[in-house]
């Protein structure tokens, strides 16, 4: 039995660590995900906080907006 959840922890780590680099954060975050509270805050605060990457992306059609500045498009 804990042979399956040490399995199910390395493979929930794997993916955390993946989304979280993929999202701007510091991929060591993913280790938060495996302890059993921890990972209710990591959720939140991922879920609740801007996401570091969403300020560099200019979208299909970015670049400046009318007044100069950037336009960021969702």
């Amino acid at each position: 039995m804990i042979r399956v959840v040490l399995i199910l922890s390395l493979l929930q780590l794997v993916a955390f660590w993946k989304i979280l680099g993929r999202m701007g954060y510091p991929p060591w975050l993913a280790i938060l995900a495996s302890v059993p509270i921890l990972n209710l805050v990591l959720l939140y605060y991922v879920a609740l906080s801007p996401w570091p990457r969403e300020g560099r992306w200019n979208g299909p059609g970015g670049g400046m907006g009318p007044a100069g500045q950037e336009d960021a498009k969702f």
